[in-house]
C-alpha cells in the first residue's frame, strides 16, 4: 500500500493538472487592452461597464480559453433580445517579428533597447477584426478572442442597457455580462467633422488582393467597401488616383468622368477632401540631397524650359477641373513629398508657379523642413516630434493663416505616439486628445493599405528604398492599418482605437468650445504632450465619462 500511493498522488496531480490546463473560462476585455493568442494577465473584474456617445459603436471583448479544436457556441442578448451574428467578430491575430525602435524603424537600425513597448518581440498579438458567418467556431489558440460591435444605427437610446453573452461548449456554459452607458450626444457626421483625417490608399493593392480590374463594375463595388470602412474610422480625406492625370504622346491629359465617378464614390460618403498625387519627386535614385526636384509624370527636371512646362499643363488641367465641379475648396495638392532643405529652394519655385496659374490651390505636404519652404505651405504637416519640439514656429504660421496637422511613419519611435503594433492602443486614442491639446487641424499616415509583404504572416518588412540598409526595417503595422479579407475589407484593433480618438476630438472640441478651463483640466489628466499620457485604461475610461457628461 505504502507504494501505491505515492503512484496514485501522482496520477491524481497529473489528471488535475490537465483539467486546469482546460478549464474552460471566458473575459471580457476592454477593446483598448491588448491580446495574446497564447497567455494574459486576465481579471473577471475587467471591462464590466463603459460609456459610449448615442452616435458611436459599442464594443466589447470577448475571451475564451478552452481545449483546442473544441466546438464553442457564442450569443448575446441586447435587454433581452438576440443579437444577429453579423454584429460579432473573431479577432484575428498576427505576428510582431522586431520591437519598434527607441528613436525610429526598429531596435535593430541603432541596436537599442526601446522599454516603452507592450511585449519583446518575437509575438502574436490579436489585430484583425474579421466577421463571424456562423456562431459556432473551433477553439485555435490557448485564448481566443471575439469583438461584439453593436452599430451605432440601431439608435440605442439614452440610459443604461443590459448585454449578456452566452458561451457554450461540450459539457459547459459561461455567461457574463455588460453594461452599456449610452449618453446624449451626436458625433457631427463625417462630412461635417471637424477633425482632417487621411491614410493614403493604394489602389493597387486593392485591385491585386481582391481581383478586381480598374473601372469594372466589381471595381467600383470594392472601392465603395474601402470607402465604408474609412469613413466608419472618420477619415474624411483619400488621395486621388495616379493615373486619372496621364502623359502620352508628348501631351497632359485628365481624365474627368473617372475622377468624378471616384471623388463621388467618397463623397457619398461624407468625405471632404482629396489629394492629388506628387507633382514632383527626388528622382528615381531616391537622392534626399539633390537640389533639382523632377516631375513624376515626365521625369524632366524643374530647372529645364521642359519641367516649367510640364508644371504648366499640369496645373492647368487641375485648375480647369476642380473649378468645374466646384472642388477647388476640397482639393489639396502635393508637390513633393517630405522636402528638405536641399531641394527647398526648388520646392519654393515650383510653389509659385502653381499658385501663379491657379492662386486658390491648397498646398498640402508632409514636410522634413520649415525655414526654408516657409511661405510656400498653406497645411503643414509636420512628424508629431518635429511639431512638438519646434512649436513656436508652427504657432507662427498659424497667425498667418496657415493650418497644421502632424503625421507619424516608421518615426519616431520610443515613448512617441504612434500607430505600431507593440504599442499600447490608447497611443492611437491620443491623436485625437492631442489634437485637442494643441489645437492642431489633424492627422496623416502614409499607409491605409500600402502592404509590401502578406499582413496576415508579416508585419515587419524592410525599408523599400533602393538605398536601404541591411538592418532597416520598418516597424510592425506602419505599412497598414487595415487588412484585404477574402471579401473586401478588413478593419483592425488600432485603426478602431484611433476612431475613438477622432470621436473624443469631436466631443473634446465642443466641451472648449463651452468650458475652455473645463476642457483644459480633463485633458492634462490623461494627455499632456506627444511623450507624456495616462497609459492607464481605467483612468481613460473615467475620463471619457466625465467628458461625455460634460456635454451630453
Amino acid at each position: 500500500m505504502m507504494i501505491k500511493k505515492p503512484g496514485l498522488l501522482i496520477y491524481c496531480f497529473l489528471f488535475i493538472g490537465t483539467f486546469q490546463l482546460f478549464s474552460q473560462e471566458v473575459w471580457l476585455v476592454d477593446p483598448l487592452d491588448p491580446v495574446y493568442p497564447d497567455r494574459n494577465e486576465l481579471s473577471q473584474k475587467g471591462y464590466q461597464h463603459a460609456d459610449f456617445p448615442s452616435s458611436a459603436p459599442v464594443d466589447i471583448h470577448l475571451v475564451v480559453s478552452a481545449q483546442p479544436g473544441q466546438k464553442i457556441s457564442i450569443s448575446a442578448l441586447l435587454d433581452g433580445l438576440e443579437l444577429p451574428v453579423q454584429y460579432w467578430s473573431q479577432l484575428r491575430d498576427v505576428p510582431v517579428e522586431q520591437n519598434t525602435g527607441l528613436d525610429s524603424r526598429t531596435e535593430q537600425f541603432i541596436n537599442k533597447i526601446n522599454p516603452h513597448v507592450i511585449r519583446r518581440a518575437p509575438f502574436q498579438i490579436y489585430e484583425i477584426i474579421e466577421p463571424m458567418e456562423s456562431k459556432t467556431v473551433q477553439v485555435a489558440n490557448t485564448y481566443d478572442a471575439f469583438r461584439l460591435e453593436i452599430p451605432a444605427s440601431l439608435g440605442l437610446k439614452p440610459g443604461k442597457h443590459k448585454i449578456e453573452i452566452l458561451v457554450s461548449g461540450d459539457a459547459f456554459q459561461k455567461e457574463v455580462s455588460f453594461n452599456a452607458n449610452i449618453f446624449d450626444y451626436t458625433l457631427p457626421p463625417l462630412s461635417e467633422g471637424n477633425f482632417f483625417y487621411t491614410n493614403w490608399f493604394n489602389l493597387n493593392k486593392m485591385e491585386s488582393y481582391h481581383d478586381v480590374e480598374r473601372w469594372s463594375k466589381p471595381w467600383y463595388q470594392m472601392l465603395d467597401q474601402y470607402a465604408r470602412l474609412m469613413a466608419h474610422g472618420r477619415q474624411n480625406c483619400v488621395i486621388i488616383p495616379g493615373d486619372l492625370i496621364r502623359f502620352e504622346g508628348g501631351a497632359f491629359s485628365l481624365d474627368s468622368d473617372r475622377m468624378i465617378a471616384f471623388i463621388d464614390v467618397f463623397r457619398k460618403h461624407g468625405f471632404q477632401y482629396f489629394e492629388s498625387p506628387h507633382l514632383m519627386y527626388r528622382g528615381d535614385s531616391d537622392d534626399w540631397g539633390a537640389a533639382e526636384l523632377k516631375v513624376h509624370l515626365t521625369k524632366n527636371g524643374y530647372f529645364s524650359p521642359e519641367g516649367k512646362k510640364d508644371v504648366r499643363e499640369i496645373v492647368a488641367l487641375i485648375r480647369d477641373f476642380t473649378q468645374k465641379n466646384q472642388l477647388t475648396h476640397q482639393w489639396l495638392q502635393h508637390i513633393a513629398d517630405e522636402p528638405t532643405s536641399a531641394n527647398a529652394q526648388c520646392y519654393k519655385d515650383v510653389v509659385s508657379q502653381v499658385k501663379g496659374i491657379y492662386p486658390e490651390i491648397q498646398i498640402m505636404e508632409a514636410t522634413n523642413d520649415r525655414d526654408g519652404i516657409a511661405g510656400a505651405i498653406d497645411m503643414w504637416c509636420p512628424l508629431i516630434n518635429d511639431f512638438q519640439e519646434n512649436e513656436d514656429f508652427f504657432r507662427a504660421r498659424e497667425k498667418l493663416g496657415e493650418k497644421v496637422l502632424v503625421y507619424t511613419c516608421l518615426i519616431p519611435g520610443g515613448k512617441w505616439i504612434n500607430r505600431t503594433m507593440d504599442m499600447e492602443k490608447l497611443r492611437q486614442v491620443y491623436f485625437g486628445w492631442g489634437a485637442s491639446h494643441y489645437n492642431t487641424f489633424g492627422y496623416l499616415h502614409w499607409g491605409l493599405n500600402q502592404y509590401i509583404e502578406d499582413p496576415f504572416s508579416q508585419s515587419v518588412v524592410h525599408h523599400p528604398s533602393p538605398v536601404a540598409t541591411a538592418n532597416n526595417f520598418l516597424p510592425a503595422g506602419d505599412t497598414h492599418v487595415v487588412y484585404p479579407g477574402k471579401n473586401g475589407p478588413l478593419s483592425s484593433l488600432r485603426f478602431e482605437a484611433h476612431r475613438i480618438g477622432v470621436e473624443d476630438f469631436e466631443i473634446l472640441r465642443q466641451l472648449k468650445a463651452r468650458n475652455q478651463k473645463k476642457h483644459d483640466r480633463l485633458v492634462s489628466k490623461l494627455f499632456r504632450s506627444y511623450t507624456d499620457y495616462n497609459l492607464s485604461v481605467k483612468d481613460y475610461r473615467k475620463g471619457r465619462r466625465k467628458l461625455l457628461k460634460s456635454v451630453e
